[in-house]
């Protein structure tokens, strides 16, 4: 934000004030969609946390999407859309998910998680039909960064207090219990966590964030992330971290990737010893079961190829029939495009791996040519990495893909050069004995 650094502190009142009064009501929507994706509670006949029980559903996260659609229609303006921005892929993209309630196997899940799709786009682009566009836009984020900070806290909190729901009996990368919540699993304060520390490193090499504030942050990251059960998130950090120092210098970069993979190559064995931890071979050899749900989402996409099984409960058809206890009880596929191919069939696949492509492609533009947006550019790596080995982005709303949209909307308005938050005002000054006359 321009008049104020990053913060990702969730106790940080005036960061909290300053990112919704940019980014007006927007802002309150998008909060309370994030709110009601992230408040849930596990159903006790589900197998796991991430399962939302139907109480929740209809007492928390149906009336917050309520609310959301009612602030955005409190001042319906939006500005024309260009053919070459990327949201226009994305809502046809939302379009697309849905009508895909008129053959999903189930209609109700997936009309709801279209709605929800369908107002998250609409809140980032009624903040840019402003001339501060960018500006708010990076308000949408910071309200995104201390959302999820504000879970990943609580989530530890509770750890701490020993409280049962909050402790998972499944070791770490340095603990040998970690910390879930009923709203956020081990995995997911991992994903969280390193989203939090990308921004803020990311904001640091920008010099958009001083040296000690940038330390103390990414110190509170990096504490969050110590009780999280993800590899993956571990693996978004080193690959995230090069790529950061790759755009600042590309021998710096060179260097610091080639370090990586030569401790990675002497150290092999007991990287892989302390990947595994005390997980099965069975389990660790198929990604905690990752390889044996991907197999049976293609056999399922087989059945539906085209269209298939209706937004967003693709995943739930494939697990349904996969013959495995263990898994049958997992909340998804924990693969983004296999929940997109399962849900949305090939036409949706394409539309959706087409929009990351072209926003992936975009963003390495705009970093080269706006380094000061460093902060949000460096979540597309994030995004990646999530969608491939969790739900990410184009399964289903949450803040991942709340974060993919601060990424489109950002680059459209740089694309279109906009009125940019950060590009200093110049007056010019007509020369001495010149005048300027109106006819």
């Amino acid at each position: 934000m321009q008049d104020r650094q990053v913060s990702i502190y969730p106790w940080d009142i005036e960061s909290w004030r300053s990112a919704l009064q940019i980014a007006g009501i927007p802002g309150l929507a998008l909060l309370s969609l994030l709110l009601g994706t992230m408040i849930q509670y596990a159903d006790p006949s589900s197998g796991g946390p991430a399962h939302t029980s139907t109480a929740m559903l209809v007492l928390v996260r149906g009336p917050l999407c309520v609310v959301a659609f009612l602030l955005l229609l409190f001042q319906p303006q939006a500005p024309r859309l260009h053919l070459k921005d990327a949201r226009v892929l994305f809502f046809a993209f939302a379009i697309l998910y849905f009508v895909s309630t008129l053959w999903s196997t189930e209609h109700k899940g997936t009309l709801g998680k279209a709605v929800e799709i369908f107002l998250a786009g609409m809140a980032f682009w009624e903040v840019s039909r402003t001339r501060n566009a960018l500006q708010r836009v990076e308000a949408l984020r910071q309200i995104i960064l201390l959302t999820i900070s504000l879970v990943a806290f609580v989530t530890v909190a509770g750890y701490f207090m020993h409280i049962h729901a909050f402790i998972q009996l499944r070791p770490g990368i340095f603990t040998r219990t970690t910390a879930q919540a009923p709203f956020l699993s081990g995995n997911g304060l991992g994903y969280v966590s390193s989203a939090l520390f990308l921004v803020v490193f990311a904001e640091w090499q920008a010099k958009r964030l001083d040296r000690w504030a940038a330390f103390r942050q990414m110190a509170f990251a990096m504490f969050l992330f110590a009780f999280a059960a993800s590899r993956t998130s571990f693996a978004i950090l080193i690959l995230s971290v090069i790529f950061v120092v790759v755009r600042k210098s590309s021998s710096l970069g060179a260097f610091l990737a080639a370090t990586v993979f030569a401790l990675g190559l002497a150290f092999q064995d007991k990287i892989m010893v302390a990947l595994q931890g005390k997980e099965a071979t069975s389990d660790f050899t198929t990604l905690s079961g990752r390889t044996v749900m991907w197999n049976a989402a293609i056999r399922q996409w087989q059945a539906h190829p085209l269209l298939g099984a209706g937004g967003g409960v693709g995943g739930k058809e494939t697990l349904k029939h996969i013959g495995d206890f263990s898994l049958q009880t997992a909340s998804s596929l924990h693969n983004g495009f296999m929940e997109l191919l399962t849900g949305l069939g090939a036409i949706g696949f394409a539309l959706g791996a087409f929009l990351l492509i072209l926003a992936t492609w975009r963003t390495w533009k705009a970093w080269r040519d706006h380094p000061q947006y460093a902060g949000t550019y460096v979540l597309i790596i994030h995004v990646w990495m999530t969608t491939v080995m969790s739900t990410g982005v184009l399964g289903w709303m949450g803040y991942e893909m709340a974060l993919f949209l601060c990424i489109i909307t950002n680059t459209d308005l740089v694309r279109r050069q906009y009125a940019y938050a950060y590009q200093p005002v110049t007056r010019v000054i007509p020369a001495q004995g010149l005048t300027l006359s109106a006819k």
